[in-house]
């Protein structure tokens, strides 16, 4: 048992019943020395002193040969492959909560396997100083473990568990944050209503939407404001949107009660786009779909009062779109929408 809990402690058996039998299991079970009764205390204490004096050689060997072989692969590891490898790993780390020293340490503890504060810095080129400021935090999050012994040793758990358990604390760090801002917001809200706002007169502008995410809610809030006629030239993903982000009832009234006219890129229809069609004409208020070969702009004409347009990209993150309620540029803009529909076709329905 004692074999099983500690192996490294030093085991000598005492028996007043000696035999062949007993010394062979006892050194199969683990036992360091055999001694039989009687015993004279200086005997004993003279085994003890040699067991121990072979146990530290023993050790002196291991921790020289792990030394050397820290060494070693501190050598192959130290070549610009792998400390662009670490720059790179590090910031992506940080990424998941951790800071690039705290990211590099963590790196260099799984490179090396075991290792102490010095062999650390010397792979990660890191000051000492600062890798026993980051240890602390690592350590706090779990992904390293401090080895009880002189001088001090640490080794990394598995990538894959350290991974988990950082995204497991972001994730908790991020929902703490959120509820943060959602007890802030209504606070925030509530003292900027209390702001006297001038009146501002119904002028005619034209307004730059340089965020992609704001030209979506201006496009929705603008066909849920419509009342008469919707005029649009858009490409199918984002004719999708349109009909499928706005609230249910705003969704209906688009397709019962709005005239559509859309223009749309050539390719063959799908179930989505049909389905709003044969709804709206089932409803008696029929949309207009028309396709042309490539899209230049995206425009929306919403009762001829306002319209929103901008330069058609497939990568819309960075995309600026222009709204203006001005009666010529609207006009302008009418005409645009008309020279298109004529040179557009109608799509096969099949």
């Amino acid at each position: 048992r004692l074999q099983t809990i500690t192996p490294e402690t030093i085991k000598i058996i005492i028996t007043g019943y000696p035999s062949l039998q007993n010394a062979v299991e006892s050194l199969n079970l683990g036992a360091d020395s055999y001694i039989m009764k009687p015993l004279e205390p200086a005997d004993l204490l003279k085994t003890i002193k040699n067991k121990i004096k072979t146990q530290q050689q023993a050790e002196k060997i291991t921790k020289e040969k792990l030394a050397e072989w820290i060494q070693s692969q501190t050598r192959k590891k130290q070549s610009s492959n792998f400390y662009e490898f670490l720059e790179e790993t590090a910031s992506e780390l940080a990424d998941f909560g951790l800071t690039k020293t705290q990211s590099k340490t963590y790196i260099a503890i799984v490179a090396l396997g075991v290792a102490s504060a010095s062999e650390i810095a010397t792979l990660s080129k890191i000051r000492r100083e600062e890798i026993y400021r980051a240890i602390p935090k690592l350590e706090k999050h779990g992904i390293i473990t401090r080895k009880l012994e002189t001088p001090r040793k640490f080794s990394a758990i598995q990538p894959e568990k350290a991974i988990q358990l950082l995204t497991k604390i972001k994730l908790k760090t991020l929902k703490e944050e959120i509820e943060k801002l959602e007890q802030k917001q209504v606070k925030l809200i509530s003292k900027l209503k209390t702001i006297e706002l001038p009146v501002q007169l119904n002028s005619s502008s034209i307004e730059v939407i340089s965020r992609q995410d704001c030209t979506i809610m201006k496009r929705s809030e603008m066909m849920q404001n419509a009342k008469r006629r919707i005029d649009l030239i858009t490409s199918r993903r984002d004719l999708k949107m349109a009909y499928i982000n706005p609230p249910k009832k705003s969704n209906k009234k688009l397709l019962k009660t709005i005239k559509t006219r859309i223009i749309t890129e050539s390719q063959q229809l799908d179930e989505f786009i049909k389905y709003i069609i044969r709804f709206s004409e089932a409803n008696g208020s029929p949309i207009e779909l028309r396709q042309v070969e490539k899209l230049q702009f995206n425009l929306l004409i919403v009762d001829g009062m306002e319209a929103i347009w901008g330069e058609f990209k497939t990568k819309s993150e960075n995309q600026r779109n222009l709204w203006t309620n001005d009666p010529a540029q609207v006009a302008i803009l009418k005409m645009a929408f008309e020279n298109m529909w004529q040179k557009s076709s109608t799509p096969s329905f099949d």
